[in-house]
């Protein structure tokens, strides 16, 4: 089972079809990376080496440097999952810098997988999902060409739904373009955390309408090596979700029984409580 850690609550846009559950949160709710650090040193002890920073987004978080550092120390293969935005530029709000600009060479060398989203062909497209009134598009190759330069390993993720099931060719040939990715993730809308499930009409689609975008890739894109499809059904206990108030619980990938809000989540345990760390670490390596 995989680790995924929620070490933010903000994020650089406000996605209709969200997962996470960082939005529905106290604001200002973290775990402080003292107790990340030290329940990531004990689960690597127990044999778990692989974790995934998301959010919200990572970058947003101040010490994302020096919380990387010491993960990494540790010995883990981290991934991070990030819009990337504070990459290229200072993120900016009334003339005032409220998230400095991240070093793509630190970020490219102390992240073994950085995800990075691309949706859509254009920023139409794009816009269906990930609200934003920039130019995403453009941005998002600006970064990936960024981290490139540094050496940085780039995952492609792309969450098929019903605004982009049309844009499969014109997506499978911008991509190819991007030779230098290490992956490309595709994934079926899935309909988890509240704003997923509130939008559920808007972007759900079928098995057999996902099967359908998977065969119009394979027969576009040049290596199939690269690219990997996760189905809704396939995602069943193979991830654990650990927010920013320090619970830990399992997804439920089962279309009738989604979760709409934290009280209905089956929690494990929480990181912030010691004694719950063996619980925790069990379900990891199961």
């Amino acid at each position: 089972m995989h680790l995924n850690i929620f070490v933010s609550q903000k994020c650089f846009l406000y996605c209709k079809g969200c997962y996470s559950f960082s939005r529905t949160e106290k604001c200002g709710q973290i775990v402080p990376t003292k107790t990340i650090v030290e329940f990531l040193q004990y689960a690597y002890n127990k044999g778990i080496d692989k974790v995934t920073l998301c959010g919200g987004d990572p970058l947003t978080r101040k010490d994302i440097i020096n919380l990387l550092k010491q993960i990494k120390n540790i010995g883990y293969l981290i991934s991070l999952d990030t819009v990337g935005t504070s990459i290229i530029k200072d993120i900016v709000v009334n003339d005032k810098i409220i998230i400095n600009r991240t070093p793509a060479k630190e970020i490219a060398q102390l992240v073994d997988t950085i995800g990075i989203p691309l949706d859509g062909s254009t920023n139409d497209i794009f816009k269906l999902f990930r609200q934003t009134n920039l130019n995403f598009l453009e941005e998002q190759l600006n970064i990936c060409e960024e981290l490139h330069k540094y050496g940085g390993k780039i995952c492609i993720n792309t969450v098929v739904h019903k605004g982009n099931l049309h844009d499969a060719i014109a997506l499978s040939n911008l991509i190819k373009k991007l030779s230098y990715i290490e992956k490309w993730q595709i994934f079926q809308y899935a309909p988890i955390g509240k704003f997923g499930i509130l939008n559920r009409e808007m972007f759900e689609i079928s098995e057999e309408e996902f099967n359908d975008y998977k065969s119009r890739i394979l027969k576009t894109f040049n290596n199939k090596n690269k690219v990997q499809f996760k189905a809704f059904k396939d995602r069943n206990n193979i991830y654990m979700l650990v927010d920013n108030s320090g619970n830990a619980w399992v997804p439920i990938y089962d279309k009738e029984q989604m979760s709409i809000n934290n009280e209905e989540r089956k929690i494990i345990g929480n990181i912030t409580n010691i004694s719950d760390w063996d619980n925790i670490v069990y379900y990891l390596k199961k």
